[in-house]
């Protein structure tokens, strides 16, 4: 019997992208940046190191130990992805996708009249090859810079501008929707090898979708205000507050306001072993009353171990409020956990293999959540491989499993991507 011409290129087209994939044979250290959007998967509580508000130990460092310095890395990625649109379970049209993203960034250190100034650009493609109209450019720009002021005392204004897709997991269709944001603020500490030393930060975010998600733009202004203690033998420790007011510029009655006071602390408990904890009181109120305020304690806290070489354990765990979603005009209650581990083969080689999981708790007025959603949870599996080829070329080869449900249950997923990725540092 004849087979219909567009069956034979629809199951051609997959058989290819297997064998490329599988011919790829990639593994490397390739920055997340050069992926394709939805592989991350993490929450940005995991990811965040920052959230700590601890001052950066690089910004304190001496000019002297820092170099001035350019690095321009040309990457490219290669993505099979079984549930691109994120389609329910039982539902037609689950999707198969192969995506091609080549990528090329820079990163500038200089030292200027005594400031240490850091600049960063990407700029890269995702090309959808079986939805040849669902293709994308990504756009990441940011820079950075510490000055010494008084002696001890330093400032460190920043700025970063990022255009991307957003993920499909969140609404579950073929709706494309690009975020573009923008944020700009300071530091400004005097942190002292030992001994007590201020801390003060203001931030200005904001966050502009596509005509269809503009409900959920965002304006955010926020300031930090800490008292902190650092000694070598005993790590450092910073007690603050933080004032988040945020306004949705295309509702009516679409404010908030977010309070968080408590205590951070680092250490590094052995050579083999350290560890961060932020334990806070968190505070939301809406401007809507139909929305309900929140609070509770909120927190981040980070335990790394080498005791196993060569073995690395990382587990982190948060919980903190997020604005930044698409499924509802107000917030979620997000928890967020991670266990990864990560083992050196070789000199060479890495091998790792991770467990993410997260719960979103949604907090909106009545028809203010898509899709009538309460809750869901979404745990991802993930492994990879990692191997310097050369002194520039670095492969890498990664896998993941992602999962959701919801509550009530019309938002349920599961996909699994492969990506294989390489690049080139000059």
């Amino acid at each position: 019997m004849q087979v219909p011409i567009d069956r034979r290129i629809s199951t051609c087209r997959r058989s290819c992208a297997a064998m490329m994939l599988t011919s790829a044979m990639l593994a490397s250290a390739l920055p997340a940046f050069a992926q394709p959007r939805e592989v991350a998967g993490r929450s940005r509580d995991v990811q965040q190191p920052l959230s700590l508000y601890l001052p950066s130990a690089v910004a304190s460092a001496p000019l002297s130990l820092r170099e001035n310095d350019i690095i321009i890395t040309p990457a490219l990625s290669v993505a099979y992805d079984d549930n691109i649109f994120r389609t329910i379970k039982g539902a037609d049209g689950r999707t198969d996708e192969l995506i091609v993203a080549p990528a090329v960034s820079a990163r500038i250190d200089r030292i200027l009249g005594g400031a240490q100034v850091t600049a960063n650009a990407l700029y890269g493609y995702e090309i959808f090859t079986f939805n040849p109209d669902r293709s994308r450019p990504r756009l990441a720009l940011g820079a950075r810079g510490t000055a010494g002021i008084a002696g001890t005392c330093s400032i460190t204004p920043y700025g970063e501008y990022n255009r991307q897709r957003t993920d499909f997991g969140d609404l579950n269709a073929p709706l494309d929707n690009t975020i573009r944001q923008t944020r700009f603020g300071a530091t400004a500490t005097c942190q002292r090898p030992a001994g007590f030393y201020p801390l003060l930060s203001a931030e200005r975010y904001e966050s502009d979708n596509d005509g269809e998600f503009d409900y959920a733009d965002q304006r955010t202004t926020s300031g930090i205000v800490g008292i902190g203690y650092r000694r070598p033998s005993l790590g450092q420790a910073l007690a603050y507050y933080r004032r988040d007011d945020i306004t949705r510029p295309n509702q009516v009655r679409g404010g908030s306001s977010v309070d968080r006071a408590g205590v951070a602390l680092d250490r590094a408990v052995s050579p083999l072993l350290t560890a961060s904890v932020d334990v806070h009181w968190l505070s939301v109120r809406s401007d809507d009353p139909l929305i309900e305020d929140y609070g509770g304690l909120g927190w981040r806290a980070q335990v790394v171990s080498r005791a196993l070489a060569p073995l690395k354990i990382e587990a982190t765990a948060a919980r903190s409020v997020v604005f930044d979603t698409l499924l509802t005009t107000a917030y979620a209650v997000q928890s967020s956990y991670s266990l990864v581990g990560q083992m050196q083969v070789n000199e060479l080689t890495s091998a790792t293999l991770g467990f993410d999981y997260r719960t979103r708790d949604f907090r909106a007025p009545p028809g203010g959540v898509r899709g009538g959603l309460e809750k869901d949870q979404s745990p991802i599996f993930r492994a990879g491989l990692a191997r310097q080829m050369t002194g520039r070329l670095f492969l890498r080869l990664d896998a993941t499993h992602s999962r959701r449900k919801t509550e009530p249950s019309i938002g349920d997923f599961d996909a699994t991507r492969v990506t294989a990725s390489a690049e080139m540092r000059f």
